[in-house]
């Protein structure tokens, strides 16, 4: 029998989460390996990325690199077929520009959580002031859009636009980069998606070394 498929990551990623997410949609068995030390240089710790970037999924002895690449693994490799709307298979312009936006506002939470918590740069370099703008602004554009973007998905199980928007949208709340009172309906989204067992189970925690 071939090994049980692992994903390596962090459980206070949302990359990482919305990966854990779409396992568990589809019902294929990973076992999780958190990365304890984002600041190491060393690919080895992380599944052998170049890029020294989270998530990467190890599958029959080969690694795959990046979020959206491993759910398309994933959903290949499920056991029952479900109908997953991924980024090109939405006709509505207005939708595929909310996933571009999903996908900028995810970044830039990465840019400022890494920069100013954990390297401990200055905030007010216009380098951390330009992201958090462009990420205030992308969150209001999703905020006043959200509902018809989301009545123009095509019938479906799963869409990557609504399960990467719900890991930015926690994301938002366990990691403060920016406050989340302003954005009603994309809180009202999260709780709904949030009461998912995929949602449930993939809960955002700092991962702690076995060691303390």
């Amino acid at each position: 029998m071939s090994p049980v498929p692992r994903i390596t990551g962090r459980s206070s990623s949302h990359f990482t989460r919305l990966v854990r997410v779409f396992a568990q949609e589809l019902d294929v068995a990973c076992e999780f390996v958190p990365v304890y030390d984002l600041a190491s240089l060393d690919a080895r710790d992380y599944a052998g990325n170049p890029a020294l970037k989270l998530p990467v999924l190890t599958k029959d002895g080969a690694t795959v690199f990046g979020a959206e690449n491993i759910c398309r693994v994933l959903a290949e490799s499920a056991p029952a077929q479900r109908r997953i709307v991924w980024p090109e298979d939405a006709r509505d312009l207005q939708a595929r520009n909310a996933q571009e936006l999903v996908w900028h506002a995810m970044q830039a939470q990465v840019q400022l959580g890494f920069g100013t918590q954990v390297a401990q740069l200055p905030a007010d370099s216009i380098y951390f002031v330009k992201a958090a703008a462009g990420l205030r602004n992308a969150l209001q554009w999703l905020d006043e859009r959200l509902l018809p973007v989301i009545a123009t998905l095509p019938p479906r199980d799963l869409s990557m636009l609504e399960a990467s928007l719900f890991c930015l949208v926690e994301h938002l709340a366990f990691r403060v980069t920016v406050p989340l009172a302003p954005y009603r309906h994309l809180a009202a989204f999260a709780r709904e998606f949030g009461k998912r067992a995929s949602a449930r189970s993939t809960a955002y925690l700092f991962d702690v070394p076995p060691d303390g």
